[in-house]
């Protein structure tokens, strides 16, 4: 833990950093509006366009944290995803009933809090288990009994290891029915049993512009998509001969140019990423889910990470799905 980390953490600023946070959603909700009879505290998961939780990644951590600490505590456990889709139109509750009524979820400022809670630890220097210490504590301090709901907006990883995560995913969801067939379809075109490979190049190869990250000149893209083509071609040849290799990618150009290697698959569709994709289509954002569900039946996962390449926590989220083998590469 660095020094800023200290003054956050240990010092406890980093909880009136949060209650500054969430006086910026003070414009929602009010003492004049409706009450509802609830019987005991709700914890309710909310990525409704707010605020950014992250990627579908993140918000999958943040929904299995937030059931993990209700699971613990005995809270009741709900989930509000409607931005910029909902999830239940692609993950179905399973064992779990966390969906909620919109209609049920409570604006009044005397009834509910707001409490947002992001990971850090890797900006202060800490590991990802000590950040969770402290942010069930953090739960716990701001959780009291006088409150009725909690709109919890966060990407915390409680779930840090697979056996734990797997466990959990499977515990509340199971996909839809759409899902479900495509992921079933693209199983049928691999043909058997396939390791993948995740690249996330962000906006270097000009397919979008996502943030203030930079986009390469075209010589330089060309020099970066042949590096990691050669690099693909390296570990196919070196460990994983004679099998199909599923390649995910936030870049289509990339994708449309490495498909040319015979032992690889693409999943078809337009890549998109879901905190810059706004728009409540469902093809759209149907492939996110495919990619994560096809990564999470791979035999292993590899993540692959270059120059300016983005270090993405999607990949290893997969593997926990199913608590398959992970490995990243830095070359």
């Amino acid at each position: 833990m660095n020094f800023q980390g200290f003054l956050l953490y240990k010092c406890g600023l980093m909880k009136l950093r949060i209650r500054q946070k969430a006086l910026s959603f003070k414009q929602y909700y009010s003492a004049s509006n409706p009450k509802f009879q609830i019987d005991s505290p709700e914890i309710v998961y909310m990525a409704d366009g707010r605020i950014s939780p992250g990627g579908l990644g993140d918000r999958l951590h943040g929904i299995i944290s937030l059931y993990l600490y209700c699971k613990k505590k005995g809270y009741k456990f709900k989930v509000n995803f409607c931005h910029p889709f909902r999830l239940k139109d692609y993950l179905l509750p399973n064992k779990v009933n966390w969906d909620i009524d919109p209609e049920k979820l409570s604006y009044n400022s005397e009834q509910t809090t707001v409490i947002p809670l992001f990971c850090t630890y890797k900006k202060y220097g800490m590991t990802v288990d000590e950040e969770a210490k402290y942010q069930h504590a953090f739960l716990d301090s701001f959780i009291k009994t006088d409150k009725k709901q909690y709109h919890i907006y966060t990407n915390a990883h409680f779930a840090y290891t697979p056996n734990i995560y797997s466990t959990a995913f499977h515990e509340l969801f199971m996909p839809a029915k759409p899902l479900e067939e495509a992921i079933n379809q693209n199983k049928k075109n691999i043909g058997g049993e396939y390791i993948a490979i995740v690249l996330r190049f962000q906006s270097l190869l000009g397919d979008f512009k996502e943030a203030d990250f930079p986009t390469l000149p075209v010589d330089e893209q060309k020099r970066l998509m042949e590096k990691v083509y050669s690099k693909i071609q390296e570990l196919y040849d070196e460990r994983h001969k004679g099998q199909k290799v599923l390649i995910t990618s936030d870049s289509r150009k990339f994708l449309d140019y490495v498909s040319s290697l015979d032992y690889v698959y693409t999943i078809p569709g337009r890549v998109v990423h879901l905190t810059y994709t706004p728009a409540h289509d469902y093809n759209l954002h149907l492939k996110s889910f495919v990619d994560l569900m096809m990564l999470a039946d791979a035999q292993k996962i590899y993540l692959l990470v270059t120059g300016d390449m983005f270090h993405s926590g999607f990949a290893q989220s997969a593997s926990f799905i199913n608590d398959k083998p992970y490995e990243e590469i830095i070359f």
